[in-house]
């Protein structure tokens, strides 16, 4: 009989439950339930439903249940990072956590390198500055003086919140910790000089768990792993690489996460400079990358689209793209003019007059400067990290939901002028169940749960090589010169 695992995978936009079926030697995958997510604004300010998605939760495992009895091994969740909830001494949730792209953190990165320096902030955490990370949502809440902050006992990240609820436990896996820009990669503990230093709570952080490690049972005596539970650390996992493999890893969705995997982080001032950052990954593993902007604007504009009755799928808009001349406008997709949420199509159009191009008139063309641009941002960022490492990549592979956007794929193989190798889709998901099977010892290390990778999906392979490079090599310095990016 298969041992099942079920992975709890929730995103920006929608959450699944996933079965995992192993047989000792390929994983198969069985979508149990699949639900909405997003913001929900309150009085200006964005919130995240997590007691619905609890309850969506319960729904999926009580489905795995009824499907696969005492087949099911364990359990696993993984999401985005950096978002949190405030629990009470009693371990009630303080209000419902706010989203990500929520505006209370606006200047607040200037204010914190003000007080410390932005040296300081890199040298003890080695993140990337982006001001929706955790040290900047809580050194807002320190400076309005928010109530639930002052009150609270406990601060516990997005997938730490579910475990709580689901086991009791209180703990900071330590994959998602990574992310906040509170953790010190090389102390390996809460960088604590730091958010003294910002008159930040200490008292708050819950105790490490690490990834691939089982947290505790739940009501009903299922295991819950503490799984590579920001989202990205389980992408990895479950890139198909063998040992050695000279590739470049990017995790591709609403972000765009494109690395290279390490076993020590680089703090350096180069790479201050060039605001990468150091996650941890499973398996002792530091994901040296840069989160970029990966399919967001065009979900907005598809969204826009829909809601003027023009509802086309994925392959639809692409096809229009494809249509649509080429190198027509320059865009850089990392511009923070597109990080919030609202009117894209307005935004790209005002974005090319202030540039001094033509705006674009139809959604192809709209579609295709995003894709250009995010291929044209993939290449650029792929030197950064070459350089940066001193080591030259000859492949890279896509995985996640956007390696199924095949003209993105070839796009991103003609721009950086390397193999591009995508699959599989279910990254994440299948990165979270080989946590769990190597928590409960089924698979023997992350060197062995990657062949089983290797063998389940290899059908999922979908391999480009680059062409037109002299005209995408030309096209990507006018790029640059469009949009003011430079190496």
């Amino acid at each position: 009989m298969n041992k099942r695992y079920l992975a709890v995978d929730l995103g920006a936009s929608g959450g699944r439950c996933i079965a995992g079926a192993f047989d000792g030697n390929r994983l198969a995958l069985q979508e149990i339930h699949r639900f909405p997510n997003g913001p929900t604004e309150i009085r200006g300010t964005f919130h995240w439903n997590f007691l619905g998605l609890y309850r969506e939760i319960r729904h999926g495992m009580a489905q795995a249940k009824r499907d696969f009895g005492p087949s099911l091994a364990s359990m696993g969740v993984d999401t985005w990072g950096v978002d949190f909830g405030l629990l009470d001494a009693n371990g009630f949730l303080l209000g419902e956590p706010v989203h990500y792209r929520d505006r209370r953190t606006d200047a607040m990165p200037e204010k914190v390198f003000a007080a410390v320096g932005r040296e300081t902030v890199f040298e003890q955490t080695g993140i990337q500055v982006m001001p929706l990370n955790t040290l900047y949502q809580l050194y807002a809440l320190a400076q309005a003086g928010d109530v639930a902050y002052r009150h609270a006992q406990c601060l516990l990240f997005s997938p730490d919140l579910l475990n709580y609820w689901l086991t009791g436990i209180q703990a900071a896996e330590r994959t998602i910790a990574g992310t906040s820009q509170c953790y010190n990669p090389i102390a390996r503990d809460w960088a604590y000089p730091l958010l003294e230093g910002l008159g930040i709570r200490t008292d708050l952080f819950a105790p490490f768990a690490d990834p691939c490690t089982v947290l505790g049972p739940t009501d009903d005596g299922l295991p819950v792993v503490a799984t590579g539970s920001h989202d990205t650390a389980s992408a990895f996992a479950a890139v198909p690489m063998r040992p050695c493999e000279s590739c470049a890893i990017l995790s591709s969705g609403t972000w765009s996460l494109l690395g290279i995997e390490r076993d020590a982080p680089i703090v350096h001032a180069d790479a201050l400079l060039a605001n990468v950052t150091n996650e941890i990954g499973l398996a002792d593993t530091i994901r040296f990358l840069k989160n970029l902007s990966g399919l967001w604007i065009l979900q907005e504009l598809r969204r826009e689209e829909a809601e003027q009755g023009r509802d086309r799928d994925w392959p639809a808009l692409c096809a229009l793209a494809e249509e649509a001349p080429p190198f027509a406008l320059f865009l850089d997709p990392a511009d923070p003019v597109f990080v919030p949420a609202g009117p894209m199509a307005c935004r790209i159009r005002d974005l090319a007059q202030r540039s001094g191009q033509k705006p674009p008139q139809d959604i192809g063309a709209m579609v295709r400067a995003v894709l250009e641009g995010l291929a044209f941002l993939y290449a650029e960022t792929l030197e950064t990290l070459e350089r940066l490492t001193g080591a030259p990549r000859d492949t890279v592979r896509i995985v996640g939901g956007g390696c199924r956007n095949d003209t993105l794929n070839q796009w991103t193989a003609n721009a950086t002028g390397r193999r591009v190798v995508a699959g599989p889709a279910e990254a994440t998901a299948i990165g979270n169940l080989l946590s769990q099977m190597i928590a409960l010892g089924d698979v023997a290390s992350l060197t062995e749960a990657r062949t089983v990778v290797r063998r389940s999906f290899a059908d999922e392979a979908d391999t480009r090589e680059p062409c037109d490079r002299e005209q995408w090599l030309a096209m990507r310095a006018t790029w640059r010169e469009k949009t003011s990016v430079r190496q």
